[in-house]
């Protein structure tokens, strides 16, 4: 929520702000504050008191989430050049598909040329066979 509404690095600020405020500082020193008026209150003692307890820890805390949010963006930064290589890779596949596509169809269009070749030339042979076996009777015979 920190980190959403106000940045991490601005909260770290903000609290060692407090921790050299003289108000804080003066709130530790007497858990019975004479003021003048109630306005001069920013800090109370307990809360300065408490806040002192957990500083460390809540400083550790928030350099942790830091870190790992670091880890996060770096990670979604990876995962999105990974995804933008592997979107490359697909578009150049499906280029080289369609690259074959329109070779098989030239190919099976070339078949066909072919196979109507083979025909007229066994359709020439068969006459020519036939042409043949009537010139060997023909000669026989006369």
């Amino acid at each position: 929520m920190i980190n959403k509404r106000i940045g991490i690095d601005l909260f770290q600020e903000k609290l060692e702000y407090l921790s050299k405020s003289e108000y804080y500082a003066k709130a530790l020193q007497k858990p019975q504050l004479k003021l003048s008026k109630s306005a001069d209150m920013l800090f109370d003692y307990e809360f300065a008191r408490l806040y002192k307890t957990y500083e460390n820890s809540i400083e550790r805390m928030l350099q942790s989430r830091q870190d790992s949010l670091s880890t996060i963006n770096l990670s979604e930064q990876q995962t999105s050049t990974v995804v933008n290589h592997y979107n490359d890779l697909i578009r150049k596949q499906d280029e080289q598909i369609n690259r074959f596509k329109q070779q098989e169809k030239q190919f099976q269009y070339e078949i066909g040329q072919y196979q109507t070749k083979i025909t007229n030339l066994e359709q020439n042979l068969q006459e020519i066979k036939d042409q043949y076996a009537l010139l060997k009777i023909s000669t026989r015979q006369g």
